[in-house]
């Protein structure tokens, strides 16, 4: 079987290892479920680089960062993978930027035919998969727990799978002496976990 894979990536750095986690997680989908097709989004090399929602742009936000192609994308795509690093206790300003744009009501959410004080979101077609990685251990800044602040944003959105891998303590040891490739080969097991959970 083929899905439609789309890859967010929100690194800030050239060399990153969320970005290469990402890759990795795509590789694995595409070897599972041959003949797919991929889009990809590297916000730091599109209109997410440089326009962020503010009093001044409003009116223009949203047609300025093509919100209805991102949100078309996001309706025909199977499984989202979106990757960001904690940068300053969160996710990139990249992916910040590219959830503003696709949050837009009636598109991707509705209070329509909600319950009272609840939200019905539209992207229930969505398997979604998020990596982060950040230079402190797990646990050290709860308030800066940006994995499920994307995990809230995309259950509100409606996907109907959320998977989450943090990988943390990038800059300590032991980590710190480690490659990117090492790195990533001892969670390989949990990459493949993830993408095992992904069924059609």
């Amino acid at each position: 079987m083929s899905i439609q894979i789309f890859s967010v990536i929100g690194s800030v750095n050239k060399d990153s290892l969320s970005e290469k986690l990402n890759n990795e997680v795509v590789k694995l989908l595409m070897k599972k479920f041959p003949n797919s097709t991929l889009n990809q989004l590297n916000t730091s090399n599109s209109e997410f680089q440089h326009t962020s929602l503010n009093a001044n742009n409003f009116s223009e936000f949203f047609t300025e960062t093509n919100s209805d192609h991102w949100i078309d994308i996001l309706k025909e795509t199977n499984v989202l993978v979106i990757s960001s690093p904690m940068v300053n206790f969160n996710y990139s300003a990249g992916i910040k930027n590219f959830i503003d744009s696709v949050a837009v009501a009636n598109k991707t959410f509705s209070y329509k035919y909600s319950k009272k004080n609840g939200s019905i979101g539209l992207l229930d077609n969505l398997k979604v998969i998020i990596l982060g990685t950040q230079g402190a251990p797990e646990g050290w800044y709860p308030f800066g727990n940006f994995i499920e602040n994307l995990r809230g944003i995309f259950d509100f959105f409606g996907a109907n799978q959320i998977e989450t891998l943090l990988v943390a303590g990038n800059k300590v040891e032991p980590n710190s002496s480690k490659t990117h490739e090492q790195i990533i080969d001892e969670n390989q097991s949990k990459l493949i976990e993830i993408v095992n959970s992904i069924n059609y």
